[in-house]
């Protein structure tokens, strides 16, 4: 069971409400398999590239960036996450599609095998509603890709 430590669990839950009412995005970082960071990422879905409370789209030169982060400090990607401001935190469709690249392409491996996609909910302000899931490339057969809920352990 993945473990995330409280303050990087409090760290995502404060960008998500200073986003509002857009989605928030960003990444946890992990050193010898422990979360370690969260990083922000912005949020450039949206017309103007400010956002959206209906998806996000993290910043391509940022993303990059923390590749390059991640190759030279030895840190590995150990989350992706966003938040949701109306709805559960479960990945909608479009998270589903995002996963992939070229988005949408389930039936190839996740842009990013193995990562947890944590969701962060705002739709009620109590309790916390905070669940990570894995997408993987989708079964023969089936429309969609197989997405299962991870259960986290917060420390």
């Amino acid at each position: 069971m993945p473990r995330i430590p409280r303050a990087l669990v409090d760290e995502m839950l404060a960008h998500a409400r200073e986003d509002m009412p857009n989605e928030a995005c960003g990444v946890v970082h992990a050193k010898d398999g422990e979360a370690i960071a969260v990083i922000r990422v912005p949020n450039v879905s949206g017309d103007d590239g400010k956002g959206s409370p209906y998806r996000y789209l993290m910043d391509p030169k940022t993303q990059y960036e923390l590749e390059v982060r991640r190759d030279d400090s030895g840190e590995s990607l150990f989350a992706i996450y966003h938040s949701h401001v109306a709805s559960e935190a479960r990945p909608s469709p479009t998270d589903e599609r995002q996963a992939f690249f070229p988005p949408g392409e389930f039936d190839r491996m996740p842009a990013y095998p193995g990562t947890l996609y944590i969701l962060v909910s705002l739709r009620d302000a109590a309790p916390l509603d905070i669940r990570a899931w894995r997408v993987e490339q989708r079964l023969p057969g089936a429309e969609r890709p197989v997405v299962t809920e991870e259960p986290i352990e917060i420390v």
